[in-house]
């Protein structure tokens, strides 16, 4: 099952990028640039098919205290709008770099929290991930205090939903489609009644003047159908590996986007993107061999569903996790980085 999930999450999440450029993309798709709102739209269509296979008998029914539901939904809706703010206000190197900060936050708060302990190779490993994915996706880099402000809001939210997701979990007995089932409505609502000013902030556009028609409504039907696998298979991950494992192992979804766009797309991989795509690959190997020498100890999180995509989509949105920017963190934005 463990291997099950994350390879239905993997390829979800990469497909998802390239719904999501057909769907989003202004010269050559259908032009709906509203992210927020769609990784609206993905969290309801999620939250009303898991609820409607519980309905048929396909898993049971379980509530949870409103506190913990209110307060994922709210961490993990921050979580995307922030994102999509800070990509608005800050220069894609800076976005990018931003989103790389997540990983050593959730080792510091499992570290302060969990007490969970990293031997120095898992750290080496962690750190050349890191460097590669950086490599591929960092270019300028500037930024202002309003920029800096929302990005570390986005990296501690990303951070906390990522780690709230196995720990509620836990805590409270559930399983990943129960989990999902309670706060994805929630999460869906709250994103409807702030994601089309957060759009407008950041395309100029409204959602109401969408001309919409028939090809980009069934784009968008199979971008929301897409979502509900990336979301259940997030948290189906999220419940079984930690936060650090995921996020770590998550940036394979950023080099088969790369790999994808250049074998469907045209896309052009340069030199610099190859280098950072085999560090990136090295450090993920150096990760899995140097952890499973660690003293085995429970998870101390999980990650939160995306909204849709991956990181490192020219069109993916995310919510957790990512790659999400995919998903879209993962992660909750619209990449503008290739």
């Amino acid at each position: 099952m463990d291997v099950f999930a994350w390879f239905l999450n993997v390829s979800t999440s990469v497909l998802i990028v390239f719904v999501n450029k057909l769907l989003m993309d202004p010269k050559m798709g259908y032009k709906f640039v509203f992210a927020t709102t769609l990784c609206a739209f993905h969290f309801l269509v999620c939250g009303g098919s898991v609820r409607a296979m519980e309905l048929i008998g396909i898993g049971k029914r379980a509530s949870m205290p409103l506190y913990d539901c209110l307060l994922f939904a709210v961490v993990a809706s921050v979580s995307i709008a922030s994102l999509n703010l800070s990509l608005l206000v800050n220069s894609v190197g800076f976005y990018q770099i931003s989103k790389l900060l997540i990983i050593p936050f959730v080792c510091l708060v499992e570290y302060i929290w969990f007490k969970r302990r990293f031997t120095p190779y898992t750290v080496l490993s962690i750190l050349v991930v890191v460097a590669g994915v950086a490599i591929v996706t960092v270019t300028d880099v500037s930024m202002n205090v309003l920029g800096l402000v929302i990005a570390a809001l986005s990296v501690v939210t990303s951070g906390l939903q990522q780690i709230m997701c196995g720990a509620i979990q836990r805590k409270l007995g559930l399983t990943s489609n129960q989990l999902l089932s309670n706060t994805a409505p929630v999460q869906g609502l709250m994103l409807l009644v702030v994601g089309p000013m957060v759009d407008k902030a950041v395309t100029g556009e409204w959602i109401g003047g969408y001309e919409t028609s028939v090809p980009a409504l069934t784009c968008l039907f199979w971008s929301c159908a897409v979502a509900v696998a990336v979301n259940i298979s997030q948290f189906m991950c999220l419940g079984r590996f930690s936060a650090v494992t995921f996020q770590v192992l998550g940036h394979t979804k950023t080099v088969l986007v790369l790999i994808c766009g250049w074998l469907y797309l045209g896309d052009v991989i340069t030199n610099r993107k190859l280098t950072g795509m085999v560090t990136a690959v090295v450090g993920m190997a150096m990760y899995g061999y140097f952890n499973s020498l660690a003293p085995a100890a429970k998870p101390a999180g999980g990650g939160g569903g995306v909204g849709a995509g991956a990181d490192g989509g020219k069109a993916s949105v995310g919510g957790a996790g990512g790659d999400v920017s995919v998903a879209v963190h993962s992660a909750g934005s619209v990449d503008k980085s290739t």
